[in-house]
């Protein structure tokens, strides 16, 4: 976002490794109990999706430079995500009937304030994410949902960044579950 959008491939590959990971785990069968649950939690995960795809249509109208660039690509990777999980439905013989969900914000002021709607988000969903692929008791959609949660991730490394961490600090723990504060005072005005 400010400029210095480092590219961590060796996190990419990380959490590329950890989407692949939590995909492996559990079963592979799936009954239908098993399918109306994932249905449910599928369709969970689409309607955030949703919301976050109409915040990144708001925020879009207030940012400029980079920082605009930056968020036309995560709306855009937003709505892929929002395909991916309405043809993961379709594969399962599911309508795509998310739960409505609205992300509540104020007006959009300052640049920060812009930046840590975005983290705020973007942490909830991994965690949202994160759960669903716990949830999840057939085998094959996890590892969609388990790399949606690492782009997420990537994300939030950029966005600390965007907030003034440095390198190390834009990647604060071993383990990205969307709990961790945004950093604080750090950004230029």
């Amino acid at each position: 976002m400010r400029g210095r959008a480092m590219r961590p491939a060796l996190l990419a590959t990380l959490l590329v490794a950890l989407a692949a990971g939590l995909g492996a785990c559990g079963g592979g069968g799936g009954s239908a109990t098993d399918k109306a649950g994932d249905v449910e939690v599928l369709n969970e995960v689409l309607g955030r999706q949703l919301a976050a795809v109409d915040v990144y249509e708001s925020v879009v109208l207030v940012l400029h430079g980079s920082d605009l660039a930056t968020a036309q690509t995560f709306l855009a990777q937003e709505q892929e995500h929002v395909d991916a999980t309405t043809k993961t439905l379709h594969g399962l013989d599911a309508e795509a009937d998310p739960p409505p969900e609205k992300i509540e914000f104020g007006r959009l002021g300052s640049v920060r304030e812009v930046i840590e709607l975005l983290y705020e988000m973007e942490s909830a969903t991994i965690d949202l994410e994160l759960h669903a692929v716990g949830q999840l008791t057939i085998a094959w959609p996890r590892p969609l949902v388990a790399s949606m949660a690492a782009n997420q991730a990537q994300r939030l490394v950029l966005i600390r960044q965007a907030l003034g961490a440095s390198p190390l600090e834009s990647v604060p723990e071993a383990f990205e579950t969307g709990e961790t504060a945004a950093p604080e005072g750090k950004m230029k005005p």
